[in-house]
């Protein structure tokens, strides 16, 4: 998952995938280091030493087998999953890279963007938190509309009472470890020859994403796209923001699903 985001951030995809099609999937959702209830290492992070996180923790259930599995990676995480699809692409049968890039270069002048990443380890109040997350993460379409589970007056109000429930019973990360991910996430840089390869060697690659994105610019997913080579899937959300996975979590399982059984299937007949 990404920048400072713990695993119940998966709970909308933990429900479809690991509960009403439990009989078909195994999923695997984990904290990255700094977050939850993963260890906090006081050093430098970097977006290959998480990935490798991953595969040890893979390694550890026994999923060793070629082409078992099906990575899915949002934001920071789909920066970890590049890096963890350039060195085990062989352990890989499909890959979904969301709302993500190869390598940080904003178009925001130089001032803006040094004030938006300000903002992001500027002490806030409970309400100014929620505040930046909602506009920074989602689309006002999906903000404003009503709860579908009807329990709250709009979507950004469920959010807000999700992310409370969190600050709750959550282990909240610690500053060094939110910067840690940081810096990870800032640095990381998957040149258009390693994305190449990756097409070259995972036969299913699709990139997902908002056009209203406001944490990682669209361009950087046009880029992504175009370096990945003319196989890659694309798959464009005209009206959301960051969390696509959220905003339209039905489409988006729906999305998933069928690569992956594509995916599995092509395996198969191998």
């Amino acid at each position: 998952m990404g920048l400072r985001a713990p695993l119940i951030a998966w709970q909308r995809q933990i429900r479809f995938f690991g509960h009403e099609h439990g009989d078909k999937f195994s999923m695997l959702v984990f904290d990255n280091r700094g977050v939850g209830a993963s260890d906090k290492p006081l050093m430098r992070y970097s977006t290959s030493e998480m990935a490798l996180d991953a595969l040890e923790l893979i390694d550890h259930l026994g999923w060793i087998e070629p082409k078992q599995l099906h990575v899915v990676g949002v934001s920071m995480g789909g920066m970890i999953a590049q890096e963890l699809a350039f060195r085990f692409h062989d352990r890989i049968a499909s890959l979904v890279l969301q709302s993500t890039a190869a390598t940080i270069k904003s178009e925001v002048p130089f001032f803006e963007n040094i004030k938006r990443r300000a903002a992001l380890i500027k002490p806030k109040t409970l309400e100014e938190r929620l505040q930046a997350a909602r506009d920074n993460l989602f689309g006002q379409r999906y903000l404003l509309a009503p709860d579908e589970m009807g329990v709250f007056p709009t979507n950004g109000d469920r959010f807000n009472a999700e992310e409370i429930w969190k600050t709750e019973n959550v282990i909240q990360p610690p500053f060094l470890g939110f910067m840690s991910q940081l810096v990870a996430a800032g640095w990381h840089s998957c040149s258009p020859e390693r994305l190449r390869y990756i097409a070259d060697n995972i036969d299913f690659v699709l990139v997902a994403y908002g056009l209203q994105d406001k944490m990682i610019e669209p361009h950087h997913f046009k880029y992504l796209v175009e370096k990945l080579g003319p196989r890659v899937r694309v798959r464009e959300f005209p009206d959301a923001g960051h969390v696509i996975s959220t905003e339209h979590v039905r489409e988006y399982n729906q999305m998933v699903k069928e690569l992956v059984e594509e995916a599995a299937a092509a395996t198969r007949n191998e």
